[in-house]
């Protein structure tokens, strides 16, 4: 009889081996994990129960939860732009002013990704998004297609909207601490980090009484590729934002040297 039970109990500790990896895979979603066993009884006559126990009942989801997170639409950005000269918000080239209240940044990142550093007070993250600047002139001039630097000519109509878009892929990638909750969007937060850009399009738009709606696409000399800092402060899902470009706006030895700040409010789903 002694060998019989000791078959039987070798096939039960394998089959509470198989037993335990299935329920290791269907335990992922809760939040505790029940112990798993195995009670194997040779009936009144033998007098023998063997019970193999095995499994952490206090194994918890967020011990084996990934640390990464990614998002669709990642956030919104909204507000004003404008270019430094020097520092100085007046360029050398007076007819490159710009209106500050109608010049405009829009970006929309399109996904978003989490990587939790510390107890989820600490986050770095990064997205993938579009961003567009809108630079309102003061002056009616129209800016060159295809020309080898950056050019513009007075206007022979008056213009009612003189705008210069760029259009750029971007991937902020920023360190975000928040302190008081480990929450997602919770509470009071402060992050910062480096956003890069891709030029992917640029166009004029002309309004005037005279032409109608005039567009032109083209690159007009923006820089390529372009890397600067950014900073947020908010609370929960709103913030105000800033961002400043160290490299110029134009092409090198294609234009004046302008630095890019953009500023306003965010909506972020990070």
């Amino acid at each position: 009889m002694k060998p019989i039970i000791t078959a039987i109990a070798m096939i039960a500790f394998l089959g509470a081996g198989i037993e335990k990896v299935a329920a290791q895979e269907t335990a992922r979603d809760t939040i505790k994990r029940k112990a798993v066993s195995t009670i194997i009884k040779m009936g009144p006559k033998d007098n023998l129960t063997v019970i193999i126990r095995t499994g952490d009942e206090n194994d918890s989801e967020t011990e084996r939860k990934n640390p990464f997170r990614f998002t669709f639409f990642g956030g919104i950005d909204f507000g004003f732009t404008n270019w430094l000269d020097n520092g100085s918000f007046t360029t050398t080239d007076p007819n490159l002013e710009l209106k500050t209240g109608k010049s405009s940044n829009f970006t929309l990142n399109l996904v978003s990704g989490s990587l939790n550093i510390y107890k989820k007070k600490l986050k770095l993250n990064a997205a993938l998004g579009l961003d567009w600047q809108n630079y309102r002139f003061k002056s009616d001039i129209t800016p060159v297609a295809n020309a080898p630097q950056f050019t513009y000519v007075p206007s022979d109509v008056p213009l009612s909207k003189n705008k210069l878009m760029s259009k750029y892929v971007v991937m902020p990638v920023v360190l975000h601490f928040q302190p008081k909750s480990a929450n997602r969007n919770k509470g009071f937060f402060v992050e910062g980090g480096m956003d890069f850009g891709y030029l992917i399009g640029a166009r004029t738009k002309q309004i005037s009484d005279e032409k109608g709606k005039v567009k032109v696409s083209d690159d007009f000399n923006f820089r390529p590729f372009r890397y600067g800092v950014i900073g947020r402060i908010g609370y929960d899902y709103a913030s105000i934002y800033c961002k400043y470009y160290f490299n110029d706006v134009f092409a090198p030895n294609q234009g004046p040297e302008l630095n890019n700040i953009s500023f306003g409010i965010s909506l972020t789903g990070f």
